[in-house]
């Protein structure tokens, strides 16, 4: 992964200024513990941003947003704001940017605002954004008097024995790093440091420049004052199109970094979030597979009726308290009559049904629970957006594994679909039972054509038949059943039989989980 560095951060400073210096402080937001956004309009220019900043210790980063990033990065407003966010609220919304700082080497943004308090008296404030790793941090504090007054995060003497933050306390940057700059650097001091293209080495040497970001500059450049002649470039702004590249953008810094970052919180809270729903699935999947593990069976009941059978068919031919069924020997009761003795098998017989009974439904329960559970686990594995998890955690939630109950607005209910466009057929496919669901009772007409795995959990695919349409051409067909394949259990397998049938023929049973149908009069193409 990309380091977020002192050169990155420079670029930004550079390329954003003019908007940023002068800025006005419209809403302050955060989101949690890591992330805040500033709604800033630039007057002059006419211009409204989301400045996002980011310190989680994994990917600090700071960059502008929009509404697609902010949906990338699951990102949402807690209905009670914490204490810091009251705090840059109390100090800073409405303000003007003053200044707009870069701390030389570092990873250090400043912005300084003009604060007037109740009574008219004026404080210089800085409000600092520090992207150090785990050290990350967003400090406000007094301009003059370098008194802190708070920070999202404070740090103790026992958290860092060189630098604490909290407020009362002076701030002070992080111990200066004995490193050079490599534009005050001859060349024959960086030949003698770089000579054997050690990244490590230059790395610890200079300023500025992260391991990532020297790796991609030594695979592309071979001779070492080529190197020396780009770092140096690098260093005065002049290969911007460099860096977004590097960060693997086309636009912008900013928008670069925005792309980057989102893209991996994007996967990581994904998983986080597949992650979550598996663990909720794991102890009722134990339970069931538990249960299933062996069916039960009526052998017990029927040998009681077996004996009892016997003992009322040969009443008067019994003379001893013994008897042998199926070469076991049964011993009798005698205190109390033949008779009675049957009557009391019949009785064992009776409660061993019972609990037969009892059993085969808990089994049968268990074996239905346990393949509504399989379409699940493949639905998670499916889910390539948070709105099609979080269709998952309603579905969840409606069957009483998650134990918040997840209150949906009707409007946000409503499944988007985009249809799959094969030689000008409509292809709708349904990524969990919601939309399954969704795709046979409001997107299937009549005649067209359901496709699903044989036997095995897989998406529901649906091809929309064309007006007075028999038969759509084979390779529509055997698209739809690849579609399937590619989206179940099946996917890595050889030869996959998948079932084909039109929607008429498909229903709904009652009482069922959601997603699940019967079908008739089915088709099967082998792919």
């Amino acid at each position: 992964m990309n380091s977020f560095d002192s050169l990155t951060l420079k670029y930004f400073f550079e390329e954003n200024f003019d908007f940023i210096n002068g800025a006005v402080v419209q809403k302050i937001q955060l989101p949690d513990r890591y992330e805040i956004i500033f709604n800033l309009r630039n007057i002059n220019l006419a211009l409204n941003k989301k400045l996002y900043i980011n310190i989680n210790p994994k990917y600090p980063h700071i960059c502008f947003i929009d509404d697609i990033s902010i949906q990338k990065r699951d990102i949402s407003i807690p209905k009670n704001p914490p204490m810091f966010c009251m705090q840059l609220r109390k100090y800073l919304n409405g303000s003007k940017i003053k200044d707009f700082r870069l701390v030389k080497y570092e990873r250090i943004l400043e912005l300084y605002f003009d604060y007037f308090d109740e009574i008219g008296s004026l404080t210089k404030l800085c409000l600092a954004f520090e992207f150090m790793g785990k050290h990350s941090n967003v400090i406000l504090y007094n301009a003059v008097s370098r008194v802190i007054i708070g920070s999202i995060h404070n740090v103790s003497a026992q958290k860092s024995s060189i630098r604490e933050i909290y407020g009362g306390i002076k701030y002070i940057y992080p111990p200066e790093k004995n490193k050079l700059d490599i534009l005050n650097c001859s060349y024959s001091t960086f030949f003698e440091i770089a000579k054997n293209k050690n990244i490590d080495e230059i790395n610890e040497n200079f300023y500025y420049f992260s391991k990532p970001l020297l790796k991609e500059i030594l695979t592309q450049k071979d001779n070492i004052e080529e190197i020396f002649n780009f770092l140096q470039a690098l260093e005065t702004g002049k290969n911007k199109d460099f860096m977004i590249s590097f960060w693997n953008g086309s636009k912008s810094i900013s928008s670069a970094i925005d792309e980057y970052f989102s893209g991996i919180i994007f996967e990581e809270v994904l998983k986080l979030k597949k992650n979550f729903l598996l663990k909720l699935l794991k102890a009722d999947l134990k339970k069931m597979q538990k249960i299933t593990k062996n069916k039960p069976d009526n052998l017990k009941a029927n040998k009681y009726k077996q004996i009892g059978d016997y003992i009322m068919a040969n009443l008067y031919a019994i003379n001893s308290n013994k008897i042998i069924v199926d070469e076991v020997d049964i011993e009798l009761d005698e205190k109390i009559s033949l008779s009675d003795n049957a009557q009391k098998f019949y009785l064992l017989y009776k409660k061993a049904k019972n609990e037969f009974e009892y059993a085969i439904k808990r089994y049968d329960e268990a074996v239905s629970k346990l393949n509504y559970y399989e379409t699940i686990l493949l639905n998670i594995d499916l889910a390539e957006t948070f709105e099609e998890i979080n269709q998952i955690e309603v579905e969840l939630s409606e069957i009483g594994i998650m134990q918040n109950k997840i209150k949906t607005k009707k409007d946000t209910e409503k499944i988007k679909y985009e249809p799959i466009k094969f030689l000008d057929y409509e292809i709708f496919i349904g990524k969990n039972n919601k939309q399954n669901d969704y795709l046979i009772s409001k997107i299937a007409n009549a005649e067209d054509l359901w496709f699903h795995g044989l036997n095995f959990p897989s998406s529901h695919v649906i091809l929309k038949v064309k007006d007075n349409e028999k038969n759509p051409p084979k390779e529509v067909l055997e698209y739809c059943a690849r579609l399937v394949k590619d989206n179940s259990k099946a996917k890595y397998s050889g030869k996959t039989s998948i079932i084909m049938t039109k929607r008429k023929n498909l229903k709904k049973p009652p009482n069922t989980y959601l997603g699940y149908v019967t079908y008739k009069n089915e088709t099967e193409i082998v792919i």
